[in-house]
């Protein structure tokens, strides 16, 4: 019997069998996601102790950080027909691999050599209590003398830009690998039957989770002292977290450089594989699948400002516990990965996704309310919600790469892989703005929060309902997921064509990307910071009676007007 024959009736995609995982191949790759998940897991993790204790970034400054650092992610089908179209010295991936990772490094080594900017407050005010720091946190410094006021750096949060643009350059270089490493494990997923494709993938991203638990560590119980909200008498300073990363990225240069096995492959003439590109847009399932992912996420990922605030104003939640509790919820979601790939690959997608998100939304509402209104406020009672959350994250990013294997055709494996993906990284920031736009109308800052007045409580009970409702909403799109493999492999035969469907994926893509970057930007610099599309209050920001964010009208006086 012909390799054909046999491909064809166990359902494989394409000829060549199965990867051994043990091989020299399978780990060069599995290196490449190690080093991912080494700065995929501290990048994040430094949102809490470095950037909203260490330098007092608002909740909606936090989550723009998060927003413009994944934001890159949004630019992954660019990297997939880079890699796709214009092979390096006859390859398409291994030197997309190693120029990805040079580029990390050098940001890395830029971040470990420069001055990191002092603490918004200092380990001399150690000794003060913890309503006066969350009254300081709140930019009130009426209790401090001349003397201790030194030891407050109010222009902390506006001196974090060059960290903030070189965790992206950085985030840029290691998306770039990860993109070229992305499309060989698809050559390799459609070599596996159908009864058990999928399960590559999940070791794979499960061992790029399971990699990012050693960074989370590290930033947990080494950035835990005084000045990250903590009560170590020790730490390490955010330069030596940045150091850590240097080893990963050595690694999977190596690994790229004399583990990765590939063919050389000639260079395809770029007019036709767009048209094929195109031609695949218009297949009803990739716009419909493409439709789902974006709008489900969006609405999935529909947060409230007010949860950062929360958790250091009232659950008092220090790096230790949030780091240990981000390490657990970062390993269930490696072992719900691995537990996919073992048993889950021929679960009903819709089924799934439909328990999960229930389970999320009740959870959610009975932990985060009860801290609202002081049922209890224990730190680690806040943290726990995060816990079941790792399987229905896990489930929703195995169903997209599961989705991005079965559409994908010989040739095209980053730019379809990157495509499926960049919907659901889209869709994040796109909600981040949403959220940060219809909060911006709440009482919800860290100012308002260390009042914890009534009025205060029902302001955020509001955006925690919004946000619990958005996500029970996201399940209303589930009609446009095929419920497995099969059902999308006969929708893609069988579905028909659409122009003006693949021309409402470009169009509705680059809509949603500008929106989020520009957004995201405005949300880091003093100037335009105030404005709602940023996510702020959209009221002038007064800093020694200057407006520093806002619009002056003709008679001297300080006006918003126009922040819309």
């Amino acid at each position: 019997m012909s390799t054909v024959s046999e491909h064809s009736l166990n359902g494989a995609l394409r000829p060549g069998g199965v990867l051994n995982i043990l091989s020299r191949e399978a780990i060069g790759l599995l290196g490449q996601y190690v080093a991912v998940g080494m700065i995929y897991g501290l990048l994040p993790a430094l949102v809490y102790p470095v950037y909203i204790q260490y330098m007092n970034f608002n909740g909606y400054q936090a989550a723009s950080y998060t927003s413009i650092v994944n934001i890159c992610w949004s630019f992954k089908i660019f990297m997939g027909v880079l890699t796709d179209c214009f092979p390096l010295f006859g390859f398409k991936r291994k030197p997309y691999m190693v120029l990805g990772w040079c580029i990390a490094l050098i940001c890395i080594c830029c971040m470990t050599f420069s001055t990191f900017p002092a603490p918004y407050v200092g380990r001399p005010l150690s000794s003060l209590s913890h309503d006066t720091i969350a009254m300081l946190r709140g930019g009130n410094l009426s209790e401090l003398n001349a003397t201790a006021r030194v030891h407050v750096n109010v222009q902390a949060s506006s001196q974090a830009g060059y960290w903030i643009i070189l965790s992206t350059i950085c985030s840029f270089g290691y998306m770039l690998a990860d993109v070229a490493a992305d499309a060989m494990v698809v050559e390799y997923a459609q070599r596996e039957p159908i009864l058990v494709r999928g399960r590559l993938q999940s070791i794979i991203y499960g061992t790029r989770f399971a990699s990012s638990v050693v960074p989370q560590l590290i930033a947990g119980i080494c950035m835990n002292s005084f000045e990250y909200g903590g009560n170590f008498d020790w730490s390490i300073t955010p330069n030596a977290a940045f150091g850590m990363l240097v080893v990963p990225c050595l690694l999977a240069i190596y690994c790229a450089l004399f583990l990765v096995v590939e063919e050389r492959d000639v260079r395809p003439v770029f007019s036709a594989y767009m048209g094929r590109l195109w031609r695949l847009l218009e297949l009803r399932v990739v716009w419909q699948i493409c439709l789902f992912r974006f709008c489900s996420n969006v609405f999935f990922s529909f947060e409230a400002t007010a949860i950062p605030s929360m958790k250091s104003a009232w659950a008092n939640v220090q790096p230790l516990t949030n780091s240990i509790f981000g390490v657990l919820n970062t390993a269930l979601m490696a072992a719900a990965i691995f537990a996919c790939g073992q048993w889950g690959l021929n679960l009903n997608w819709r089924h799934a996704i439909a328990v999960a998100t229930i389970a999320i939304a009740a959870i959610d509402s009975t932990v985060l309310l009860s801290v609202t209104w002081h049922v209890t406020r224990s730190p680690y009672f806040f943290m726990g919600r995060l816990l079941p959350k790792a399987l229905p994250s896990a489930i929703r990013f195995a169903i997209s790469s599961f989705c991005a294997v079965e559409i994908a055709d010989i040739g095209n494996e980053g730019a379809v892989n990157s495509l499926i993906t960049t919907i659901v990284n889209l869709a994040t920031p796109f909600s981040t703005v949403v959220y940060k736009l219809v909060d911006s109308y709440f009482d919800v800052s860290v100012a308002n929060l260390a009042t914890d007045s009534v009025s205060v409580r029902w302001q955020v009970t509001y955006v925690l309902l919004i946000s619990l409702g958005m996500k029970l909403f996201s399940l209303v799109f589930l009609g446009l997921l095929p419920p497995q493999k099969a059902a999308l492999q006969w929708l893609k035969k069988r579905g028909g064509y659409n122009r003006g469907a693949a021309w409402g994926i470009v169009i509705g893509f680059s809509t949603a990307l500008l929106f989020a970057i520009v957004s995201s930007v405005m949300a880091l610099f003093p100037s335009t910071a105030c404005y709602r599309i940023a996510g702020g209050s959209g009221e002038a920001i007064v800093r020694n009676g200057v407006a520093i964010c806002g619009w002056v009208d003709s008679t001297g006086t300080l006006t918003t007007s126009h922040n819309d």
